[in-house]
């Protein structure tokens, strides 16, 4: 583990306080690890054991309670996941509580994955599992849980279709898209739900809807939703079970018992830096300033420091992250990549969180896609062999090939604009507008040129059919970055999702959901199912919330 924590003395000592405490209004109420990753003494935990970050310092319990509530299950987190869970629960007779760090339920995203569902089933799409889960575990490095896979595979039909009857009952339906990868190594599958509501349905989500929707029927089925109210500590009894938390409010602390469970919800820890330095690394230089999760800055990792408070056990680290090459321009197709240097350095026709990490590695950790004015052609032709996120549009399943370049040509005027993409005449132009050296820039371009005439990339093996060279102006120029939409890891959970202690067994009363739950993705994030961690909140909320609810 980075800067000296072993994984095994973070889990058994006692953890955080400090910033998180401070973060959330309780810097009073325990004490502060007081070093950094610069340097300085160490704290110790009561174990004696030396502490580098924060978090590590578990906070003396909480006492002063000004008030306390009863119910049957506490959702802690008002997004995606918590949201269905709630609804779920709610809708299976629970009694259900859930509170909220931020004013409002919170959704983000535009849309969901499913291995099927009846509008896949209309359109005659069917997911080939077996590829799906092999690819899956490859991405993964072969370190996540596949019983924790097979059950979103086997359960993601109900769920969506569940979550589709909410749709349809606002005058609302879905669209499945075309935008994922053909490539037969790097196969990805259909099945990304686009929700489609009506103006008039009274929403007011410009997130992802499905949030919105799951909060409206939670609470006609009588979930109560309290907002501006963050969790701070869980309660344990004297056997060790989870019973509820206390939430900070504006009159002073609240305690929740929860009789059958508590279910963290609290969303991943890319909005607290040294969190993300410490256990998701990869993405700390670049990607963790360019979040672009919402709201900015709320998923401080609560539920994962609350959890290890407790004794959960944290996944093998690193933890993967969702790092998406759109900081910048959100189309780049398989072109030349070069960096600000000017010189290639990847073979270009490779999925999503490839491309991040490889564009991560490159000076300012920024690249250029680069092509001439016969881009429309070229990106059609190879369509039917590649595709996915930022190479093809998002289009219908079955729809024309043609409606991608026609979609990014009304695209590229707005990157231009925004000063994050360059149409010039001439080469040398375009290098001087990137910044690079013109005979540096050339000598790529040539290069290139010559294995595209070729017909072989001796460079990086790119495949044939995207070799498409650059010899017609004007010639483009947008550039890509990666951006850190979250981070997929979290406690380690059974498949009943029950946090896991340092001995693998479950924590009594405490659930974890969203990106506080571990295991579901490690190392990377399996885009080959794309939309797959809003499908896991959803299926994995409507499981655990009707399972609780009559339990």
């Amino acid at each position: 583990m980075e800067k000296g924590i072993s994984r095994r003395n973070f889990l058994t000592g006692a953890a955080l306080a400090g910033a998180a405490a401070a973060s959330l209004g309780i810097a009073g109420c325990s004490p502060a690890a007081t070093t950094s990753s610069e340097g300085g003494d160490a704290a110790s935990t009561e174990s004696g054991q030396s502490t580098q970050y924060s978090w590590e310092v578990k906070p003396e319990p909480i006492t002063d309670i000004a008030s306390t509530v009863d119910t049957d299950i506490l959702v802690i987190g008002a997004g995606l996941a918590g949201c269905a869970c709630a609804c779920s629960a709610a809708e299976n007779g629970g009694k259900v509580t859930v509170v909220e760090k931020t004013e409002s339920w919170n959704g983000r995203g535009g849309g969901f994955g499913a291995i099927k569902s009846r509008y896949m089933d209309e359109l005659d799409i069917t997911v080939d599992k077996v590829n799906a889960k092999q690819h899956w575990i490859a991405q993964c490095a072969s370190r996540a849980d596949e019983d924790i896979i097979v059950k979103f595979f086997n359960n993601s039909e109900e769920a969506s279709n569940w979550l589709l009857d909410k749709v349809e009952a606002v005058g609302g339906s879905a669209m499945v898209g075309a935008f994922y990868s053909h490539d037969d190594v790097y196969a990805e599958q259909p099945g990304y739900h686009m929700l489609i509501i009506p103006e008039d349905a009274g929403f007011t989500s410009t997130g992802f809807a499905g949030a919105e929707l799951c909060y409206k029927d939670a609470v006609a089925a009588g979930a109560e939703f309290v907002f501006n109210s963050p969790a701070v500590q869980l309660v344990q009894d004297d056997s060790g079970k989870v019973t509820g938390c206390i939430c900070e409010t504006a009159d002073g602390y609240v305690q929740y018992n929860a009789s059958k469970g508590v279910v963290l919800c609290t969303g991943d820890i890319g909005g607290d830096a040294e969190m993300v330095q410490a256990y998701a690394p990869i993405a700390a230089e670049y990607g963790q300033p360019r979040s672009q999760y919402t709201p900015m800055g709320v998923n401080t990792g609560d539920g994962h420091k609350m959890g290890m408070w407790v004794g959960a056990q944290l996944q093998d680290l690193p933890l993967p992250t969702m790092m998406h090459p759109q900081a910048f321009c959100w189309f780049h197709g398989p072109f030349l990549f070069v960096n600000d240097n000017g010189e290639r350095f990847m073979c270009e026709d490779t999925w999503v969180q490839g491309k991040s990490l490889a564009i991560n590695r490159q000076p300012n950790g920024e690249a250029w896609s680069i092509f001439d004015a016969n881009w429309p052609t070229d990106l059609v032709n190879g369509l039917p062999y590649g595709g996915g996120m930022f190479w093809d549009s998002f289009r219908p399943y079955g729809s024309d090939l043609e409606l991608a370049p026609e979609y990014f040509k009304t695209q590229i005027p707005t990157y231009i604009e925004a000063g994050n993409a360059y149409e010039c005449d001439t080469l040398e132009e375009l290098a001087q507008s990137i910044g690079c050296d013109p005979e540096v820039f050339q000598a790529t371009v040539d290069r290139y040129n010559q294995m595209c005439e070729a017909g072989e990339d001796t460079d990086y093996y790119k495949k044939p059919v995207f070799l498409t060279p650059i010899k017609e102006g004007p010639f483009y120029a947008l550039k890509v970055g990666p951006a850190l939409l979250t981070v997929t890891g979290g406690l380690k959970v059974n498949s009943d999702f029950q946090c896991l202690n340092a001995d693998g067994e479950p924590i009594e009363g405490l659930y974890a959901l969203g990106n506080v739950e571990g295991g579901s993705t490690a190392t990377d994030y399996p885009i080959n199912v794309a939309g797959n961690c809003h499908g896991r909140c959803i299926t994995f909320g409507y499981l655990l919330g009707r399972d609780l609810a009559q339990a």
